[in-house]
């Protein structure tokens, strides 16, 4: 049964295990990690590459560093969401390891091939076996607050990742950034939560608007690409709803064909723009393209001005509350991911190593 989304009882009894309240705390997220990564010893030489290795909710943070490296890191930076590393993993790569758990079974399979090659670890985690290989191997750990679902986690797993990036001399320093990221939450919280009525809200709008829809993310600029990312991995896992994403210029060139003729009723069209990293032409681009298709009103929302993990942080908070209120619109709990929980058992069952792998929810 779907829920009115301005009744706040209906949206309370609709939101058992109170993912919007986790979404609305994610600034104060963002001010532990940073006490949390104070705590480790992360300092070490520059690395010749860098790889992050999570899955779902925890390997997000290796696509948001990736986008903060892309114009200004020394080392490569690649993700990695499976149970292998690449060929050139050595002892020239930090590889952070990323498991909001702590016992996700890709990501320690990535971990042990990363040891064997000699690779310097850092981990991040909540606990699990994860902090324990790490405490055994001595290597750094960031041990942060667990009891939330992983992709509700974000800010306490992104920031320790790009911390880490930090102390290796492959990110600038950061200090500035988690504040300004961490304020931008809490702004975003008052402008989308739930106590904003829908004509006042925009990420209310947003999930009426893509109810019974399927929704078409894009995002420009590294960091919009990642929240496009984040957007469609959010209904998927909150609405229980299947939704695409691409990167532009990239979506131009074949994701835009899919909409040949128009969007049509089924389809709506959602744009996660930063303009402060677009390149000059990215505006034209979705001009022209919304001209040729005939989409007058695209779902828009700007990451505005100032730092970078700021402008992330106003994308990724409409991203989280938006699918959010579109599993309450269609009348699902956000939180539970019975069909991924039922995998994972019967994964758990048949397999050895992946018999202590299971977990909760995704990452």
């Amino acid at each position: 049964m779907s829920v009115a989304l301005d009744d706040p009882a209906e949206l309370a009894a609709g939101d058992p295990g109170a993912m919007l309240a986790a979404v609305a705390r994610a600034g104060d997220q963002a001010r532990a990690a940073v006490e949390a990564a104070g705590r480790a010893d992360l300092a070490g030489p520059r690395p010749e590459t860098v790889v992050v290795a999570g899955m779902g909710g925890s390997g997000v943070a290796g696509d948001v560093l990736a986008a903060l490296a892309f114009a200004s890191s020394p080392a490569p930076v690649v993700t990695v969401k499976g149970d292998r590393l690449p060929a050139f993993v050595g002892p020239g790569t930090l590889l952070i390891a990323v498991s909001y758990s702590g016992n996700t079974d890709e990501t320690l399979s990535a971990v042990e091939e990363g040891l064997k090659a000699g690779a310097r670890l850092v981990a991040v985690a909540s606990g699990g076996r994860l902090a324990a290989l790490a405490a055994e191997r001595g290597a750094a750990l960031v041990e942060v607050e667990g009891g939330r679902m992983p992709r509700a986690a974000l800010w306490s797993l992104v920031v320790p990742v790009l911390l880490a990036a930090e102390a290796h001399g492959v990110l600038a320093p950061l200090a500035a950034d988690f504040g300004a990221a961490a304020d931008a939450l809490d702004a975003e919280a008052e402008a989308l939560g739930p106590a904003v009525p829908t004509a006042e809200n925009p990420a209310k709008r947003a999930a009426l608007r893509l109810l019974d829809r399927l929704a078409v993310i894009w995002g420009t600029g590294q960091l919009g690409a990642v929240a496009a990312t984040r957007f469609r991995t959010q209904c998927n896992e909150n609405a229980k709803v299947t939704a695409v994403s691409a990167a532009v210029p990239e979506a131009n060139h074949n994701d835009v064909m899919g909409l040949e003729g128009g969007l049509g009723r089924g389809r709506e069209l959602v744009l996660l723009r930063d303009q402060a990293g677009e390149h000059q032409r990215d505006g034209r681009r979705l001009a022209v393209v919304c001209q040729t298709l005939g989409v007058g009103d695209p779902v828009t929302r700007l990451a505005g001005e100032g730092a970078p993990l700021a402008r992330l942080a106003r994308l990724t908070a409409f991203a989280d509350f938006t699918s959010t209120y579109l599993g309450l619109a269609r009348g699902v709990d956000p939180t539970p991911i019975r069909t991924l929980d039922q995998v994972k058992a019967a994964m758990a069952a048949g397999a050895g190593s992946g018999a202590q792998g299971a977990e909760r929810s995704s990452g």
